[in-house]
């Protein structure tokens, strides 16, 4: 009879890991999907300044120096969108180079430990 209890104890067991491994998945899913949605609204505020920031210099630009107000606009627009951008993404990439001559284990870890 205590064989049978045991068993049914580890089944408990192994059930409530289950449902604890399944309420952290849709707990990360979850949160995936809420930094997926920050890092679109990030984007959309960026372009969105690059625009007004581009629109500016080419509304000083056109009254100083008469260049075309469109076309400057286009051009600072996107210099201003694509140089910060650009840096960031250097950045990225030599951080992500020097991250990976370290000796960490690259191994993924136990979820239990």
């Amino acid at each position: 009879m205590g064989r049978r209890a045991d068993r049914r104890k580890a089944r408990a067991e192994e059930r409530r890991e289950k449902e604890q491994a399944e309420a952290t998945r849709a707990a990360m899913r979850w949160t995936v999907r809420r930094l997926d949605i920050l890092e679109f609204l990030i984007l959309f505020l960026a372009i969105l300044l690059a625009l007004a920031g581009g629109a500016l210099v080419a509304w000083f630009a056109s009254a100083v120096v008469s260049f075309p107000f469109r076309l400057t606009w286009a051009l600072s627009s996107l210099l201003l969108f694509i140089v910060p951008g650009g840096g960031v993404y250097l950045r990225e990439l030599r951080r992500g180079r020097h991250r990976g001559t370290t000796d960490e284990k690259t191994e993924p870890k136990d979820p239990n430990g």
